[in-house]
C-alpha cells in the first residue's frame, strides 16, 4: 500500500470569506509537502480550473454546500450545487450530489462557535439524512475556537496553537460509533451504510481584529502542517489525472485516516485485519488504544498492537503521542469483523 497525506476544506479568494488565491495556496502545499489538497469554496468549484498536478502537490476541487446550517463537502462533480441559504432539508442536496455521480462528507458537525469570540455555530442538525460517505471527525478549526476561554488563554491558543488540541470531539467520536453500530448491521454490513471519518482544516487564512491588532487565522503554511487525512492505495500515483480517481476511491471506501502530522508525521500508520487477527503498526511508539463498538477493547503503549477479535463488531484504532502529556495522534476508519 502506497500512504498520500493531504489538507481537506480549504478555501480560496473564490469563497465570500476566504483571502488567498489558489496558487498562493497551492505553493504553501508544496512547501509542506503535501501529497494532494482538496479546495471547497462555498458555492463554487471556479478553482476547478487548477486541478491537476502543480509540482509535488495534486489539487483536487470540491465544493462546501453552506447553507445556515448543516454544510457538506461535496466531491467529484461537475458543476456546484446551489441551495438557497435558509435551506434546512439536507437530504435534498445529499441526493442531488449523488445523483451527479458524486460523494459527500458531512462538514465539522459539532461546531458550537464561541460566543465570546463571535464565531457563530455552524453545526449538523439532522441525523436522520442518509446516502452521505461519513463525516469530518476532526476539523482544525472546531477543535482550536473551543480552546478560547478568555483573552490570555486565546493568545496563548494563538501562538501555540498545536498544544491546544484536543482532538476529535468526544460526542462525534460517540456518534460515529453508534452510527456504525447500528442494530441494522446485525445481518451484515452493506458499504451504502458504513461511514466513514475524513479530518479538515476548513482555513480560510482569515484576519480577525483585536485590540487594534490584526491576527491572521491561520496561514496556510501553519495549517497544512496540522490536520490531514491519508490515504492509502494499492499503487503509486501516476502523476497524470488518474490520480485524482485514486483519491476519491480511497476516501469513498474509508480507505484512510486522520492525524496531526505538526507532532510527528504518522505516514506508515497501518491498520488491517489478517488472519483472524487486528493488527495496528505506528511509525513511534504511543499510546495505541483499539475500540470496538466505542468502548476501549484492548490498549498498549507500543509501535504495535495485536488483538484478536472476541465476536462481531466495528474495530477502529486511536494513537496519542507522549509529547507533554498524551496529544491526539491518529485515529483510524473501521473495520468491519
Amino acid at each position: 500500500m502506497f500512504d498520500y497525506c493531504g489538507a481537506i476544506h480549504i478555501h480560496s479568494f473564490y469563497s465570500f470569506d476566504g483571502h488567498k488565491k489558489p496558487e498562493e495556496i497551492i505553493e504553501a502545499a508544496n512547501r509542506c509537502g503535501l501529497d494532494f489538497i482538496i479546495i471547497t469554496d462555498h458555492f463554487s468549484i471556479e478553482a476547478k480550473k487548477y486541478e491537476g498536478w502543480h509540482k509535488n502537490t495534486l489539487v483536487i476541487v470540491g465544493e462546501e454546500i453552506t447553507p445556515r446550517y448543516n454544510h457538506y463537502l461535496a466531491f467529484d462533480i461537475k458543476n456546484a450545487v446551489i441551495v438557497d441559504r435558509q435551506e434546512n432539508n439536507p437530504q435534498k442536496y445529499i441526493d442531488e450530489v449523488n445523483r451527479r455521480g458524486g460523494y459527500g462528507f458531512i462538514a465539522h458537525p459539532d461546531h458550537e462557535g464561541n460566543k465570546k469570540f463571535d464565531v457563530k455555530s455552524y453545526r449538523w442538525k439532522y441525523w436522520e439524512t442518509k446516502n452521505y460517505t461519513g463525516f469530518c471527525i476532526w476539523d482544525l478549526q472546531t477543535d482550536w475556537q473551543e480552546t478560547l476561554k478568555n483573552y490570555p488563554t486565546a493568545l496563548l491558543s494563538y501562538l501555540f496553537p498545536v498544544y491546544f488540541l484536543k482532538g476529535p470531539k468526544k460526542e462525534t467520536l460517540k456518534r460515529w460509533d453508534d452510527i456504525n453500530c447500528s442494530p441494522r448491521f446485525q445481518s451484515g454490513v452493506s458499504e451504502a451504510n458504513k461511514k466513514y471519518g475524513i479530518g479538515e482544516i476548513d482555513n480560510h487564512e482569515s484576519i480577525r481584529k483585536y485590540f487594534g491588532i490584526k491576527f491572521k487565522i491561520f496561514p496556510f503554511e501553519f495549517a497544512f502542517r496540522t490536520i490531514r487525512t491519508h490515504v492509502t492505495i494499492d499503487e503509486p500515483f501516476s502523476k497524470n489525472d488518474s490520480d485524482i480517481k485514486k483519491i476519491h476511491g480511497a476516501l469513498k471506501t474509508g480507505k484512510s485516516f486522520v492525524s496531526n502530522d505538526y507532532l510527528l508525521n504518522a505516514k506508515g500508520f497501518q491498520f488491517y485485519s489478517e488472519n483472524d487477527k487486528i493488527i495496528a503498526r505506528i511509525p513511534r511508539a504511543a499510546k495505541i488504544k483499539i475500540i470496538k463498538n466505542g468502548n476501549l477493547f484492548a490498549e498498549n503503549f507500543s509501535d504495535t498492537a495485536i488483538v484478536k477479535p472476541d465476536s462481531k463488531g466495528v474495530y477502529r484504532c486511536e494513537c496519542y503521542l507522549k509529547k507533554f502529556g498524551f496529544k491526539p495522534w491518529i485515529f483510524s476508519n473501521p473495520i468491519f469483523v
